[in-house]
């Protein structure tokens, strides 16, 4: 079985402050749904005027929270701009496209 290579990350200090207070995402959290092995991932050309952006929607597994980050990719990092609560629509189609669709839950009364 071929080894996946560890994921490197970077971001701007100032900006994931920002971030943080604004959104109450921290980029050190947002680099986890990057091995969410359901994480959906798509282009983002509305805000690629400079640069190839994407954005990936995945579920942090120890917050139990979605969400949304945006980023590029730079010589092999990944380098996070943003990232914040999935909006209802983001969990939908997060829902729809994992195993969390085809689980069934029980209630016993």
């Amino acid at each position: 079985m071929k080894k996946q290579k560890a994921l490197v990350f970077n971001w701007e200090a100032a900006k994931a402050a920002r971030n943080e207070e604004k959104y109450g995402v921290s980029f050190e959290e947002a680099k986890s749904i990057f091995t969410d092995k359901h994480a959906i991932y798509h282009d983002d050309p509305e805000h690629s005027q400079k640069e190839k952006r994407e954005l990936v929607i995945g579920r942090n597994f120890n917050t139990k929270r979605h969400l949304t980050c945006f980023f590029t990719r730079i010589d092999g990092t990944i380098h996070i701009i943003g990232a914040r609560l999935a909006t209802h629509r983001e969990r939908q189609e997060y829902k729809e496209n994992s195993d969390e669709a085809k689980r069934i839950i029980y209630q016993i009364k």
